[in-house]
């Protein structure tokens, strides 16, 4: 029985609170008096000769994402359009004070304005929401949406890139018979898209977003197209510090294996290692670069050129190995190879060697002519000899000489035996520290010489990006257009 009683007051109650919802007699009514009469394929203009004058706001929310490599951007944005309907006029006073109605989609006349660069599947992929009309006749419609429209993106300066891309809005097919204007009521300057609900990008700063109203003539009729452009700028913390900073420090640990000594067997070993690492940039940088021959990013051909001088530094140890372990059984020594590589290369780098002292060298004499001058001391000492004869031995003392001492002759030749071999392995010996030191040099060399050149096309790399230390810079007018 109470249970009862409780389901009777729950729908007394409810049906009250119908009532009160639903029993607005002056909303019904004036609705009822907007729809009488009304067709929404009517243009809502008490002159047919007259355009329709619309008012377009961009509310930018938010941009999505910037994909290079299809060339096409996604936005979060509110289009905004406002016009008076001379059928939606009515006096509050006499609906209850009414000063506004929500009225759907499809009820009322709207402009058919599109973006004409979308690149959306469905093309026009705002939401249908209600239009809001006032007592006055004006018509306020906002509907949402993500948008996706085309953009010509230049990596050329990628990641130090800016990009100016547009979004171009028009009525289709009213012509004439449609007057668009930009709604830019209290917008700060330099930007003609609503910014008071954007949400930052973590990768583009979005400088300004300038907006330009265009006429244009099809077939006969005059169109108003609005343009409004986006100036972004890349944020290059993430590229530096992932992927700039990581091949600087591959590169100076690839110059750093020069003053690695060939004994220790990791010397080629560590520059195949970093050749294949900056490959694995230059990979990740072919992955975000859109597949095109028009121009090549500056961080491609940062990692282009580094591939190749880590490539010659590598065929330069390879060289520095192969003579390191030089003998002097295969390998002879020439003359201007010594004179290159142990005196004067040397003396340029500002290198030691133990037990020898390097001076600014000059050109030794050549071999012919020092054998000639070895001939012309020769006979010079002959003639000496003829013009004052030696003494000789007295004939005794020679014999006695041969009988004290008979195997005197046979300990002197085995003397000069050991004594050319020790000889010989020392000239080897020498011979083989010619080949090790040259091997030095060629290290010292390459030290030098590929530091300079990663350093130098570094440097020149960075210095051809244009507004590199700029914060904010300014491009053209006639750019943007």
């Amino acid at each position: 029985m109470t249970l009862l009683l409780y389901l009777k007051l729950f729908a007394i109650y409810s049906c009250f609170l119908l009532k009160l919802v639903y029993s607005s007699d002056d909303e019904y009514r004036l609705l009822k008096d907007l729809r009488e009469g009304y067709d929404p394929m009517e243009r809502p203009v008490s002159d047919h000769n007259k355009p329709v004058n619309v008012q377009f706001r961009l509310i930018l929310q938010q941009l999505v994402d910037v994909d290079e490599k299809n060339q096409v951007i996604t936005l979060v944005v509110w289009t905004q359009y406002k016009w008076s309907d001379y059928k939606m006029k009515w006096s509050p006073e006499e609906y209850g004070n009414i000063t506004a109605l929500q009225i759907p989609y499809g009820t009322l006349w709207k402009p058919d304005i599109l973006l004409f660069n979308s690149a959306n599947e469905h093309f026009d992929s705002s939401f249908p929401v209600n239009m809001v009309v006032s007592s006055d006749g004006s018509v306020l419609f906002a509907p949402p949406g993500i948008m996706q429209f085309s953009c010509s993106l230049s990596m050329t300066w990628f990641p130090y890139d800016e990009q100016v891309c547009y979004l171009k809005f028009g009525s289709w097919t009213y012509g004439k018979k449609l007057d668009l204007q930009i709604d830019d009521v209290d917008l700060p300057d330099g930007h003609k898209m609503d910014l008071q609900y954007y949400v930052p990008n973590g990768e583009f700063d979005l400088l300004s977003t300038p907006a330009f109203r265009k006429s244009t003539e099809f077939q006969g009729e005059i169109y108003v197209e609005l343009y409004f452009h986006m100036h972004l700028k890349r944020r290059t913390m993430y590229y530096g510090l992932n992927w700039i900073v990581p091949s600087i420090l591959i590169s100076l640990s690839n110059i750093l294996g020069f003053t690695m000594p060939v004994e220790c067997g990791e010397k080629v070993t560590l520059q195949i290692t970093n050749f294949l690492s900056v490959m694995v940039f230059l990979g990740m940088v072919s992955e975000v670069a859109p597949p095109t021959s028009e121009s090549i990013p500056i961080i491609a051909a940062f990692f282009s050129l580094s591939i190749v001088i880590l490539g010659l530094s590598i065929c330069a140890s390879l060289i520095t190995v192969s003579i390191f372990y030089r003998h002097p059984k295969t390998h002879k020594m020439g003359d201007l190879t010594h004179y290159i590589f142990l005196e004067w290369l040397p003396w340029f780098l500002l290198m030691n060697r133990p037990g020898h002292t390097f001076r600014k060298p000059k050109r030794e004499k050549k071999k012919e002519e020092e054998d000639e001058e070895s001939g012309r001391d020769e006979s010079v000492e002959l003639l000496n000899e003829k013009k004052n004869p030696r003494p000789r031995l007295l004939v005794n003392s020679q014999i006695v000489m041969d009988t004290t001492i008979p195997y005197l002759e046979e300990i002197i030749g085995y003397l000069k035996v050991f004594k050319a071999k020790l000889d010989d392995d020392e000239e080897e010996e020498d011979e083989i520290l010619n080949w090790r030191y040259m091997a030095m040099v060629i290290d010292r060399l390459s030290l030098f010489l590929f530091t300079g050149l990663i350093v130098g096309t570094t440097l020149i790399i960075f210095a051809a990006c244009p507004n590199l230390f700029n914060e904010y810079p300014i491009i053209e007018e006639d750019v943007i257009t």
